[in-house]
């Protein structure tokens, strides 16, 4: 037998003992046809593996780590294969748990909901856990998790904190970092360590809890989370409110800053992505609408209502009714699917800017699309600055093109004392364009993270390779 067949049996054999972890029913091979589902997100990138494994418990998550890392030692020629990349539900947006060779690690059936604690209003959870069951288990309590990406159905607990997912309710309650209060997850080593606590401060120096969320999977493996629970709202009502340019739309978030008046939630849709999802309220072909949310008790509410209203000014419809407002939530969340559907190669960017330089940044990034003949789709969570800008593609031969114009995107939002990415995280789509756009100073110091965590590069690598 020749060197090559012979590493490859090898390897094969050490992947056929990691597998016999989990046992044949939660181990799929690459001639399942379930292997491919595990091979994407929700970007149109595709990647590649040899094995994908379905723990079911920490203790099995737990040799597998070990039983990788020592077969790495034992076939360092074949370290590229030996790697772990963890997934939740697969719903990121920047590719970051799509694979590069390796095991793909599938952690949604750690989805258990350990304990909720009123008093202390937080809620304990796996790293599994879908975000929209945990609002349905706190359904017959007066409490809440307030993190809402669009993809909470399907978004998990571990790949939020991994991503430092957020959604329209941020502006008000914050991201998933500020729900966070303590975490255990698993090093390179197999060891379970805990971070933070259920209390509102603490000063301990180095935060290792703020390290492993927004890390991707790159530093560990975040085992369970303790969130925080908000009183749920006596009364919810939401706004659409019709603006005659988008600069008029950034004026008026503006206003509602200075005023004080803080929403749950600021939305802008521009007039492309109001057809789309076919809203009631439409806006002039270079305008943009707002939806606007506010909670609080009944009074609190009506009165940012009144206030809201008359500094809109022009048209308007409130929806004051759960069932009114959750149908409108639904076509906001429905567009960046629909997109997907129509435009199989578009790329969305989620940059967050300084609120007065909003303005600036659509007309910059709809003015260099437009150049390139690229249509583009923008909305986002505007009250705090986050837009996702989308460049539609149906040809895949136009992807160096729009690549192009999200880096020209990413340094303009830097050059406006914003960031690249508000919530979807670098993963692979992106972090080549960001090493362009941060200094080597800055990467200089996350290889230094990398290696204090993960110094043999056992989780994701792709990610460095990007």
């Amino acid at each position: 037998m020749h060197a090559a067949a012979f590493t490859e049996e090898k390897l094969k054999n050490a992947l056929e003992r990691i597998a016999a972890i989990t046992g044949k029913e939660r181990a799929i091979w690459p001639n399942d046809e379930k292997f491919y589902n595990y091979l994407s997100d929700a970007t149109f990138l595709q990647g590649s593996a040899d094995l994908v494994l379905r723990p079911q418990n920490t203790e099995e998550l737990q040799e597998i780590v070990m039983e990788t890392a020592a077969w790495r030692r034992a076939l360092p020629e074949s370290c590229d294969h030996l790697v772990l990349v963890l997934r939740g539900g697969g719903s990121g947006l920047s590719g970051a748990c799509v694979p590069d060779g390796g095991i793909v690690i599938d952690l949604t059936l750690l989805d258990r909901i350990l304990d909720i604690d009123e008093k202390n209003m937080i809620v304990q959870a796996q790293c599994g856990t879908i975000l929209a069951n945990i609002n349905a288990q706190l359904a017959t309590t007066p409490f809440f998790y307030p993190v809402d990406p669009s993809s909470e159905a399907m978004c998990t607990v571990g790949g939020s904190i991994a991503t430092n997912a957020a959604g329209p309710s941020s502006l008000k309650y914050g991201t998933t970092r500020q729900n966070l209060a303590a975490m255990t997850f698993m090093t390179a080593e197999g060891k379970i360590v805990s971070a933070g606590s259920m209390a509102h401060k603490g000063s301990l120096g180095f935060s290792l809890l703020d390290l492993l969320c927004g890390s991707e999977g790159r530093l560990g493996i975040i085992t369970t989370a303790t969130l925080r629970l908000r009183p749920r709202p006596e009364s919810v009502a939401l706004i659409l409110a019709a603006c005659p340019s988008e600069a008029d739309a950034a004026e008026l978030l503006i206003k509602l800053r200075q005023k004080g008046m803080i929403p749950r939630a600021a939305e802008l849709l521009d007039a492309f992505t109001v057809a789309l999802a076919d809203f009631p309220l439409r806006c002039p072909p270079q305008g943009a609408l707002l939806m606007l949310e506010w909670d609080g008790t009944e009074q609190e509410t009506e009165t940012a209502l009144e206030n809201c209203l008359a500094l809109v000014g022009g048209e308007a419809i409130a929806a004051r009714g759960e069932k009114s407002r959750q149908e409108l939530w639904n076509r906001r969340k429905a567009i960046s699917l629909e997109l997907k559907r129509r435009y199989p190669f578009r790329l969305g960017e989620d940059i967050a800017v300084p609120l007065p330089w909003l303005a600036h940044t659509i007309h910059f990034a709809r003015h260099r699309a437009q150049a390139q003949q690229i249509p583009t789709a923008i909305w986002g969570h505007a009250g705090d600055g986050n837009l996702h800008v989308n460049y539609l593609a149906q040809d895949e031969k136009l992807l160096p093109t729009i690549m192009h114009l999200m880096a020209e995107l990413a340094h303009e939002a830097t050059r406006c004392g914003g960031v690249m990415s508000g919530e979807h995280g670098l993963g692979r789509l992106k972090r080549r364009v960001a090493r362009d756009v941060l200094p080597p100073e800055y990467w200089d110091m996350e290889r230094r993270v990398k290696e204090a965590f993960d110094r043999d590069r056992l989780f994701n690598p792709a990610l460095d390779k990007a």
